[in-house]
């Protein structure tokens, strides 16, 4: 009788299931928030310990998200279009110098990005100057897609010698502020064409609402697209940073040459004019 071995699940795989479920259940009770079912912090951690997650990794996960959600007023602009600090935290298995240096120079070198401020645990990034939103403005490439935020917080604690937990930031408030003030100028603009319109015939004035509506909501839909782009990016430079940089090329080894000398290349004779024919 052959013996019965009962498939076992990894770390990295239970993370990814999990992962996804999380997603598959979210997008389910989307738009119904009002009777999406809830769990207490403590049926979560009971949960989490059956799959094998230790509680004070669950427990520094609710800090984490509480902390971003109280990062930011609910104003009259989260409300409409949702919020402008986007944030992916990441635990790597490198060191927290190491993934620092290289966290940085990716937002320097493939995002344009410049530095403002820099600390030992932390430091912010944005576009810079007027010549900053120009180059945002003509990147039609897509790449440099962090261009467009306000700014980029970057944060790297070390938990062990060779793991920390990276967190980047991303704040997209010039970005809301654009789609609410063109939403709201194109609203009134549409509402007030109906509007003497209705001075002719009544019946233009029920256009009024949808016009000040439709280009609300239309971006609304264009500014969720662009926070997604932006959680993306940061995915992305998280995926980058988990993997070890390109190792620069060695030079070529010199052997036994001299500082200065070059392998194989002739000495240069000494120039001197030719004897006169006397």
């Amino acid at each position: 009788m052959a013996e019965h071995i009962e498939k076992r699940l990894k770390p990295a795989e239970v993370e990814m299931i999990l992962r996804r479920a999380s997603e598959l259940n979210a997008r389910r009770w989307e738009g119904v928030s009002q009777d999406a079912p809830s769990v207490s912090p403590e049926v979560l951690v009971q949960v989490a310990a059956a799959a094998g997650i230790p509680e004070q990794e669950v427990r520094r996960a609710m800090w984490d998200l509480s902390s971003e959600k109280t990062a930011e007023p609910h104003s009259f602009a989260w409300k409409v279009y949702g919020p402008a600090r986007l944030r992916a935290v990441r635990e790597v298995q490198r060191p927290a110098g190491r993934t620092r240096e290289h966290l940085e120079g990716l937002l320097r070198l493939e995002q344009g990005l410049k530095v403002r401020r820099k600390t030992e645990m932390e430091s912010l990034w944005d576009p810079g100057d007027e010549l900053g939103v120009v180059r945002r403005t003509l990147d039609f490439s897509g790449d440099r897609t962090l261009l467009k935020t306000r700014s980029v917080e970057v944060r790297v604690e070390a938990v062990e010698d060779e793991r920390c937990a990276a967190n980047v930031t991303a704040d997209i408030a010039n970005q809301r502020a654009e789609y609410l003030s063109l939403g709201g100028i194109l609203g009134v603009t549409l509402a007030a064409l109906f509007v003497l319109a209705g001075m002719q015939n009544g019946i233009f004035l029920l256009g009024v609402l949808p016009a000040l509506a439709a280009p609300a909501l239309g971006f609304r839909l264009a500014y969720r697209r662009a926070a997604v782009e932006i959680r993306r990016a940061l995915d992305d430079l998280l995926d980058a940073v988990e993997q070890d940089p390109s190792k620069e090329e060695l030079p070529p080894d010199r052997g036994d040459r001299e500082p200065g000398s070059i392998k194989g290349l002739k000495p240069i004779p000494r120039f001197t004019s030719p004897p006169r024919d006397e």
